[in-house]
């Protein structure tokens, strides 16, 4: 069993994926807090609401919980933090699952805030908008709670396991494994309703966004400027999210072959969790870049070290310039003394 099969690589790279991303997370929530912009002030909540969550999630896989999975079987181990303090395997593999749905409602979040603060203020939408964003939050916390209730009883589920995965090695074998479920349904389903809730949701305020800017422009209800502004930050907003489904949705798809065609493999499978864990640092790294105003302190950063290193270059050079300026006032110096010395004795 190579390297990238064990559990020990899963645990180590987690682990130094979390100590990198530990302070871009906190430069991230930096530049949302004191580096945004009074014409963005309507955003930094709900943009910090979706960079909390996602923190929380990239934390609780790359830290917390860790877990090894033995896809394609709904079973695995976790090797974070919480199993050293007691946490049951269920209730990690629960928090893990339910905070990949509070991710999922954070994003949509933020469509409908831009929705709402663009075009949505007098509509309607007005007086559901709190309700609809609240059974987001409440379906996230609900949607894998019978799945954690139902767990199967574990001695019938390794059994269970072990059949479906003959070759497993004796090393993972000897592990602490627990059995999520027995039916594919009860794991990949609520995940998936989770998806589809959220992506119908997330289309139809793009839709709505779309039809608004367009009536706004025919009626000539909005500036350029403003659309212009609202379309730069909407891009940065697909681009920061894109990044999310991405790390997300590789595994995914992964999952959706390994299940149905019975394949394992556990190299696989690590480095799929490792895509899934960077999702936090990833949407980090493009918000503070494709924001302007998070892009500045970067920039300005830089601008400033650079503007530090050429100072002390200059200084250098100007020390350096007296040191030979002296140095050839003292040659005149002895060379006139020399001189009148010689002038004397003549």
């Amino acid at each position: 069993m190579s390297y990238l099969h064990t559990p020990d690589f899963l645990s180590n790279t987690l682990l130094i994926i979390s100590i990198v991303a530990l302070p871009l997370h906190v430069f991230g929530a930096y530049c949302i807090l004191v580096k945004t912009p009074k014409m963005m002030n309507s955003v930094k909540w709900i943009m910090l609401n979706l960079h909390f969550w996602s923190v929380v999630l990239d934390w609780g896989i790359t830290f917390f919980t860790k877990p090894f999975i033995l896809f394609p079987a709904m079973a695995g181990v976790p090797l974070g933090v919480l199993s050293g303090m007691g946490v049951s395997t269920g209730m990690q593999i629960y928090m893990v699952v339910t905070l990949f749905c509070i991710v999922c409602a954070a994003i949509v979040s933020c469509f409908e805030n831009r929705y709402y603060l663009s075009f949505g203020r007098n509509s309607l939408w007005h007086h559901f908008r709190f309700p609809c964003m609240l059974f987001n939050y409440f379906l996230a916390f609900l949607i894998f709670l019978p799945a954690y209730i139902n767990a199967p009883d574990q001695v019938s589920g390794l059994q269970k396991l072990f059949e479906l995965l003959p070759n497993l090695s004796e090393d993972i074998r000897m592990l602490p494994i627990y059995v999520i479920a027995t039916e594919y349904s009860m794991v990949v389903g609520p995940v998936m309703l989770m998806g589809v809730v959220i992506m119908i949701e997330a289309l139809i305020f793009v839709g709505l966004m779309y039809k608004g800017a367009m009536k706004a422009i025919r009626l000539m209800t909005i500036s350029l400027n403003t659309l212009i502004m609202q379309r730069k930050f909407l891009r940065a907003l697909y681009i920061q999210i894109f990044m999310i489904f991405l790390n997300m949705g590789i595994p995914l798809f992964y999952l959706g072959v390994a299940v149905p065609f019975n394949y394992y493999n556990q190299a696989a499978n690590n480095i799929c969790f490792i895509i899934y864990s960077l999702h936090g640092l990833s949407s980090t790294i493009v918000m503070v870049w494709i924001h302007k105003p998070y892009r500045m302190v970067i920039e300005n950063l830089f601008d400033r070290g650079r503007s530090r290193r050429m100072s002390n270059a200059g200084q250098r050079k100007s020390i350096g310039e007296m040191k030979t300026t002296l140095n050839v006032s003292n040659v005149n110096i002895r060379l006139q003394y020399n001189v009148n010395i010689v002038n004397v004795v003549i």
